[in-house]
């Protein structure tokens, strides 16, 4: 009787032995697997994919920004949108959404936004919304994106129909704009992102694959400097900017003029990355529009997590993405969110107080 009992409790060690072998092979290649779901970049690598864990197993960093989002979000169609800055246009609709903001000047010390979207988003009015010129459509080519605007140049129209751009010309289609009664003309152009996917139905638009910056996620507190301040010195007062960083939240919140930049809804403007690239410009005509170099390579200033460091520039052609390099010519490593890219002339002043310089390793271990 007894070597019954003890052969049924040696069988019932060797279920057990081999059920617990079982599990741990079923998670063993589980999460080789999961692994390699996350790990692979697509063969153009457009999306940095993120290691997965219990809070963002599903998610996915989205190529414009670096932000998490669901699978097959990650590359929806960008937008990029001419917003105007004159006095009589402020304040501005719908920048506060955007993944990346570039701010140059158009002519006269006046400075313009190219604002770049998620086609997904739901964004009920942006704008005002001003003329194309050269340069900005370089900069919209390299996201693949649609230009919107109201006209443009006479440079700036020549190479939308030389160039094949890809673009939503007010003058031509009306339909997706309104004119709103709050500003005087020309700055009372505005459009929805409703509007915009409205015109997408009328052509062949699809999920685009273009080559994105690196993301990564934020430097952790305790290694973020507590404050520092960058101060932009556009040639005309009114157009004057001022970054000052947010330890807690790890982003540098915007002035202009001295102000606090608000949106019409009272949004406060912020970046998660701050860029001040220097560009040659020069004057083109009697209007004061300029011609911009943004094709090559120059000094630019890349901050994040609350320090700055000198590096440079490089756009090999009109669609190529600018790219940012450090002393070492490693390219940068953004935090997710929004990045605004400030284009200076190099006789600009710019003033960087408090800066910490970003040695590689505090910007990779976070």
């Amino acid at each position: 009787m007894s070597m019954i009992l003890n052969k049924i409790k040696l069988n019932k060690t060797v279920y057990l032995i081999c059920t617990a072998c079982v599990i741990l092979l079923v998670l063993f290649f589980w999460n080789k697997k999961s692994d390699q779901n996350f790990y692979t970049v697509s063969s153009n690598q457009d999306v940095v994919l993120e290691k997965p864990s219990s809070e963002n197993i599903n998610l996915f960093r989205r190529a414009l920004d670096g932000v998490l989002v669901a699978g097959g979000q990650e590359n929806n169609y960008p937008v990029a949108v001419m917003i105007d800055n004159h006095l009589d246009a402020r304040p501005s609709s719908g920048i506060s959404q955007a993944g990346v903001v570039i701010e140059a000047e158009a002519e006269g010390g006046i400075t313009r936004y190219l604002a770049i979207f998620d086609s997904s988003l739901d964004i009920k009015k942006i704008g005002p919304i001003r003329s194309a010129r050269p340069y900005f459509i370089d900069w919209a080519k390299e996201f693949s994106a649609l230009y919107v605007h109201v006209g443009g140049s006479p440079e700036a129209l020549v190479k939308v129909i030389k160039e094949k751009v890809n673009d939503l010309n007010e003058f031509y289609k009306g339909e997706y704009f309104w004119r709103g009664t709050e500003k005087f003309a020309p700055h009372n152009v505005f459009t929805s992102m409703e509007k915009i996917k409205k015109y997408f139905s009328t052509k062949d638009f699809s999920s685009v694959n273009y080559f994105s910056w690196n993301f990564k996620d934020d430097l952790s507190q305790e290694k973020r400097p507590n404050a520092m301040e960058i101060k932009i010195d556009y040639v005309l007062r009114d157009y004057k900017v001022m970054w000052k960083y947010d330890k807690e939240n790890n982003y540098f919140v915007r002035y202009l003029n001295g102000d606090l930049h608000r949106e019409e809804d009272g949004t406060v403007l912020f970046a998660k990355n701050l860029i001040i690239q220097k560009i040659d410009a020069r004057e083109t005509d009697e209007d004061l529009r300029l011609d911009m170099d943004v094709i090559g390579e120059g000094e630019a200033v890349v901050c994040l997590d609350g320090s700055c460091q000198n590096g440079k520039w490089q756009k090999k052609n009109s669609e190529a993405r600018t790219r940012f390099y450090d002393a070492n010519n490693e390219e940068f490593v953004f935090n997710a969110g929004p990045s605004w890219i400030n284009v200076v002339r190099p006789e600009y002043s710019v003033e960087l107080g408090d800066v910490n310089n970003i040695s590689n390793e505090s910007r990779n271990n976070n």
